[in-house]
């Protein structure tokens, strides 16, 4: 998919359903009612590629608000050594804390 885009009239949408088709497998067209864009159509090979870049992207999102709370929380101190936090999940894993 590159990054220009087509513009047409619904009309043509009506009648002329195989072109835009074919059009819609190199760029995505914007569809327009009354001179004005409406709908978009793309191939679906473009739209699962999109959809699949977007989760990826999500994803990062999450990954770097989790980076940054941790950045945070060592920033304010709210940190522990890792003796303790493994004593203190082995605690809640089986109620002894001892291996």
């Amino acid at each position: 998919m590159n990054n220009s885009i087509s513009i047409r009239p619904s009309s043509e949408l009506r009648n002329q359903y195989a072109q835009i088709s074919k059009l819609s497998r190199q760029n995505p067209v914007a569809i327009t009612v009354n001179g004005r864009e409406d709908t978009v159509i793309m191939s679906h090979e473009d739209y699962t590629a999109l959809q699949h870049r977007m989760s990826e992207l999500e994803e990062k999102v999450a990954l770097y608000a989790h980076l940054a709370q941790s950045a945070d929380d060592i920033r304010l101190g709210r940190v522990t050594d890792a003796d303790t936090a493994f004593d203190d999940i082995l605690k809640e894993l089986d109620g002894s804390g001892t291996v």
